[in-house]
């Protein structure tokens, strides 16, 4: 019995350290953990400290931070063309890319193939002296109706003024117009109303009630087609300072924008008539240096017409057209 007693109150005293040295060691581990977790959060505090300010960037909306501004849309463009980078397919290059705004070059009718002369047996013709040339020298228009008056402006149409045609007489071009009821009209006004400098304002807005007045008596279904107002040698211009190449440059801009805002169709008649220096063509030109001469003036007049109509699929195109 003494030896049983005295191995079983051994046994015990080994348990008993057992099991304080594993409470020990746990204690020292969990003392170990604390430590480190403490360590770290000194060490993030300071680099949190340390770390430079990363500042809150929020979209803004705007086109503003892109490399290349977005093209010009539609009424919003100078009257000169302004150079502005556009996106590239692949990379972004300054200088690459070119968009122009919008100015006449963009608005006026592009080429397209040549029509038959029997385009303009439903069209007329409305205009001043320019106009009446094509009835003066007999321009073969396939039937077309000539309303043109000596000394007409688009004031002249608008109040309804008597105006005397060369075969016809006297008459109201509205009235004219309105019976006759034409597909397409072609205009042609101004080189009488801008002889004189300063008159360009009230020419616009006359203009543009002249439009209003044409598209009612006329209907959704003409097509009506703005002229530019053709440039004159520069003698001519040196008599009639309104005329002069940069005057009639900056009206055309504005009346091919007015063309656009009235659905009208916009003819650069400069691209046929205009040298390099934007003078009439010496060889286009009669000898007041305003008129055009009977063979090359109305030729190139004509030829460029039938050359840039509004596409439609029943045009009669000329054999060997782009179209035909």
């Amino acid at each position: 019995m003494g030896i049983s007693h005295e191995y079983d109150h051994a046994w015990r005293r080994a348990r008993q350290r057992s099991r304080y040295g594993k409470l020990k060691f746990a204690a020292s581990a969990a003392a170990i953990l604390l430590l480190s977790l403490a360590i770290t959060a000194v060490l993030e505090q300071a680099r949190q400290e340390t770390a430079p300010a990363v500042p809150d960037v929020q979209p803004s909306g705007t086109a503003e931070g892109l490399l290349a501004p977005l093209p010009m849309q539609p009424g919003q463009g100078g009257a000169a063309a302004a150079e502005v980078l556009a996106f590239g397919p692949n990379r972004q290059s300054p200088g690459a890319y070119t968009v122009r705004a919008y100015d006449s070059s963009v608005i006026r009718q592009p080429a397209t193939g040549q029509v038959d002369l029997a385009y303009f047996a439903d069209a007329a013709f409305l205009g001043d002296s320019l106009t009446v040339g094509f009835t003066d020298y007999d321009i073969n228009l396939g039937g077309a109706l000539v309303c043109g008056y000596t000394g007409a402006g688009p004031d002249t149409i608008v109040n309804r003024m008597t105006v005397t045609h060369m075969t016809r007489g006297d008459e109201v071009a509205l009235d004219v117009l309105a019976a006759a009821q034409p597909k397409k009209l072609y205009i042609l006004l101004g080189t009488n109303t801008l002889t004189t400098a300063g008159a360009e304002e009230r020419f616009l807005t006359y203009y543009g009630a002249m439009l209003d007045a044409l598209r009612e008596a006329l209907g959704e279904g003409c097509v009506i087609y703005v002229q530019s107002i053709p440039p004159v040698r520069p003698e001519a211009a040196a008599e009639r300072p309104g005329l002069t190449s940069a005057n009639l440059r900056n009206v055309n801009e504005q009346l091919a924008r007015l063309a656009d805002s009235k659905g009208c169709v916009y003819l650069d008649l400069w691209e046929a008539l205009a040298d390099g220096e934007g003078n009439l063509k010496a060889v286009c030109a009669a000898p007041d240096g305003v008129h055009l001469s009977a063979g090359n003036g109305y030729g190139a007049w004509v030829n460029y017409l039938r050359s840039h109509t509004l596409y439609a699929a029943d045009n009669e195109w000329t054999p060997g057209s782009v179209y035909s």
